[in-house]
């Protein structure tokens, strides 16, 4: 494994045992353990939700409805999500963040409340969408069982990808934590290791190949994967600004060696990174 990716691991586990010493008390106690078993909960159902349903193509989701209301309904519910969470990771978005949660510590735990409104999204998506019944049968039986390794071999480059960007962030854990040990969040710094040396965004790329990438194919499956996978292509490009804006030059070198999310043939972008 490699070994920025070993230490950001054993540094989200030595922030997990930070839990057992807080320095938070009464309220402040009380409001971090509630964010942070409700963010965690949320989002590990959330992730699961969304395994399973896709790799049934959306078949076994539990909505109901038929006709034109379900068309309207599964509508909503597939545009709500690239909607909400482009906004809140807008400066706009960011603000309403700082403002979800308890007085004096909204600001603190916006990271952990960022998770709680995405995986809320993310469950009524995929727990709410009514199937279509419409399901297309693969021209090769073989390929079911190639999708099906793809499929769970891009989930797997989205965790490594998730590791890489930093835990702390991506699971929600640094606000709630903050607050438990009574600090400031302290961000990661800009990720240029592991797959970020390939490219700029591998947690985007990673979840397009999981939307492309499912073993069944359905009406409902080409919706969610056309919507969400031009979401994961079109997205970065507003990241990258906001990138940009927070790191400044050091972004910009970044950007300007490192592919958006297609690998060049070096492969090896931050050695470039470190020379200048």
């Amino acid at each position: 494994m490699d070994d920025n990716r070993t230490k950001k691991i054993l540094g989200f586990i030595n922030l997990i045992f930070s839990v057992f010493s807080p320095k938070a008390k009464g309220k402040e106690l009380v409001y971090a353990f509630i964010y942070g078993i409700s963010c965690h909960i949320l989002f590990g159902v959330a992730v699961i939700a969304m395994i399973y349903h896709m790799f049934y193509g959306m078949q076994k989701s539990y909505g109901n409805l038929q006709g034109p209301i379900a068309i309207i309904t599964n509508g909503a519910l597939i545009l709500q999500f690239p909607i909400v969470h482009s906004f809140l990771l807008s400066q706009n978005g960011q603000k309403l963040l700082n403002c979800l949660g308890p007085k004096g510590l909204a600001g603190k735990l916006s990271t952990t409340s960022f998770t709680i409104v995405a995986s809320v999204q993310l469950l009524a998506l995929f727990m709410l969408w009514s199937p279509s019944k419409i399901v297309y049968d693969m021209p090769f039986e073989f390929l079911i069982y190639l999708l099906t390794v793809l499929y769970f071999l891009s989930w797997t480059l989205l965790i490594l990808a998730t590791i890489d960007a930093g835990l702390e962030v991506q699971s929600g854990a640094l606000g709630w934590i903050s607050v438990l040990r009574n600090k400031s969040p302290v961000f990661p710094p800009l990720p240029t290791n592991g797959l970020y040396s390939v490219i700029r965004h591998p947690i985007y790329a990673s979840f397009f190949l999981a939307v492309v990438t499912v073993p069944c194919w359905t009406a409902d499956q080409l919706i969610i994967s056309f919507i969400l996978g031009g979401y994961c292509v079109f997205a970065p490009i507003l990241k990258d600004r906001r990138l940009i804006k927070r790191h400044g030059q050091n972004y910009v070198k970044y950007k300007n060696i490192t592919p958006y999310m297609i690998p060049n043939k070096n492969m090896i972008p931050n050695k470039k990174l470190k020379k200048t």
